[in-house]
This record gives C-alpha cells, structure tokens and sequence, in this order.
C-alpha cells in the first residue's frame, strides 16, 4: 500500500507535458527581477517536492517525468543564479528560446586562471605563489610556482606566473 498523493501524480504529468515550453522564470516561480536569494529559495522549495528520492514509489512513468523536471529545475537554478549566465539566458529569452544554450554554457569557461588548473596541489601551489609575490617574497613565490608548473607543466596559466615572477626577480 502507498500513500502516493495520484492529484501530485497527475500534477507531475502535466507539468512533463509543457517542460519544453516553460522558460526558467516560470519553472521556478520568480522573476527576472528576483536575486539570487529569491533564485535559491524557489529552487530549493520546488525540488523538495520533485526530488527523485523522495518520489520512489512513484509509477515509472511519474519517476521518468520527476527525474525530467528535476534535472531542467537545476539547470534553470544554476543559470538563474549566476548573474553572467542569468543576463545571456535574458538575452536568449528576447530570441525567443526558453533553454540556455548549450554552445554558450559557461560552467565550463574558466572565470579566473586557478579555475584552469585542474590538479588540486597544482592550484594550491599556484596560490600560494601569488600570495608571495604579492607580498614580495619573491623567493617563495619562485619555488611555489615552479611546484604549480611541475604538476601541471601544461597550464599557461601557471607558466605566466613562473614568467612574472621570474621578471619580479630581475626587476629587483
């Protein structure tokens, strides 16, 4: 015996129906003029009522519509809460799509040069070595920043580190 709510059931059907013409705003319940805050309170209010854990003894077709809506709410959050992919789905929207696009998805665009290093020693090494030159302890942000480059050799990001110290060195 369940206690499975069948209006929830239903409710869930319909919404599956019209996923594709709903615009992240209306999936979530806000506006283009709410904040993140508002953004992060929709979502999280939302998904726990569709969250797949919750919805196990669900019918197979009201789990394959749940774990749809779900996967489209968190891309809806993670682009509604992020104020450089919030203004490009904005601009998007104008177009006339109700989906971000996936050829301008920016969580795989680097924002700073440490979200370009992929090794996690690498990155602290990198760190610590710009701390140091920012404080001019240039000898330590020599040896941390050829420890950031022996760990990841490739990264231009480190190797204009290991470059600006080494100027920083001969400037002095």
């Amino acid at each position: 015996m369940t206690n499975r709510d069948p209006a929830f059931d239903d409710y869930v059907l319909k919404i599956y129906q019209v996923l594709e013409q709903l615009d992240y705003y209306r999936l979530l319940g806000v506006t283009k003029e709410d904040g993140k805050l508002q953004v992060k309170k929709a979502f999280l209010k939302i998904t726990s009522k569709f969250h797949p854990d919750r919805n196990t003894d669900a019918p197979p077709n009201v789990k394959q519509a749940i774990y749809e809506i779900f996967k489209r709410l968190n891309e809806a959050y993670r682009v509604l809460s992020d104020p450089d992919k919030k203004r490009l789905y904005n601009e998007q929207m104008e177009a006339g799509k109700k989906r971000f696009s996936t050829d301008v998805r920016m969580s795989m665009v680097p924002k700073t040069p440490e979200d370009t290093i992929k090794s996690k020693d690498a990155r602290q090494f990198y760190v610590q070595a710009k701390q140091s030159l920012a404080a001019n302890n240039l000898m330590q942000a020599d040896l941390h920043s050829k420890m950031a480059l022996a760990r990841e050799p490739g990264n231009q990001a480190i190797k204009d580190l290991v470059n600006m110290v080494a100027a920083a060195k001969k400037a002095r």
